[in-house]
């Protein structure tokens, strides 16, 4: 169930000043959520690039802009636990890690900012003890330059008891030693045979390309990066069902 700023393509008026593209091409008013978990928010935009892992293979691209070139990473510092929940598979993450490696990394070189779509179960793994949002952050780049930058909160009011798309948007900021994006280039450090180039070959920490720091016990069913705008707008994204 969504709601939308307009109600018919017949009444621009109406219609809020900026569309979204869908797969399709259609141009839609914008929308708001609380969006429907079992496809993806209408909000997305096929002509952007977008990858994306979900468990179970339960969602298939939008476009041929859409590529599921991403994995969710475990063991190690990053321990995840397979489960079943509100009718869907996802994983458990039991520690405070939670790393997503993209193949495809080079792909964000030249993106100043990336959209992180996740979809996320509301049972409150993202509260405090005195029920208040925690903060957490994502970590992005290589050894020995990694910078974290802040991933915000996710709302009391997802702790519905349900599934729940999250956005976040996130700075690719520039590496000091040789100006290169964090998310999409290596370090040169971390090149040829350095001792840190196996754990760095996709751009991240440890096998990943953007880790996520903080949130013990989340639990997740998709995880997507994609270009500013290919998700639609946080404001519209994270609006969450009673």
């Amino acid at each position: 169930m969504f709601h939308s700023t307009c109600q018919s393509r017949a009444l621009p008026a109406l219609c809020a000043a900026t569309f979204l593209s869908l797969g399709s091409g259609i141009a839609w008013c914008a929308q708001t959520g609380p969006f429907n978990p079992e496809a993806w928010p209408p909000t997305a935009n096929g002509a952007k690039k977008v990858h994306f892992v979900s468990t179970g293979d339960g969602f298939k691209p939008v476009s041929a802009n859409w590529v599921a070139s991403m994995k969710i990473l475990t063991g190690g510092d990053h321990p995840t636990e397979p489960i079943t929940i509100g009718g869907h598979t996802g994983v458990k993450v039991n520690g405070v890690k939670f790393n997503t490696a993209d193949e495809l990394f080079p792909t964000w070189a030249n993106e100043h900012v990336i959209d992180i779509l996740m979809q996320v179960y509301g049972d409150g793994a993202f509260l405090d003890a005195q029920g208040r949002s925690r903060y957490f952050n994502f970590l992005t780049g290589t050894l020995p330059e990694p910078i974290a930058v802040d991933g915000g909160s996710i709302p009391p009011a997802a702790k519905n008891q349900k599934w729940n798309w999250v956005l976040f948007r996130i700075p690719n900021g520039l590496r000091h030693m040789d100006n290169g994006r964090l998310v999409g280039t290596l370090h040169p450090k971390a090149r040829g045979d350095s001792p840190i180039s196996a754990v760095s070959r996709l751009s991240g920490q440890n096998g990943g390309t953007i880790r996520l720091d903080g949130l013990h016990d989340l639990i997740v069913r998709v995880v997507a990066f994609g270009e500013q705008g290919a998700f639609g707008e946080p404001e519209q994204i994270n609006r969450f069902a009673p």
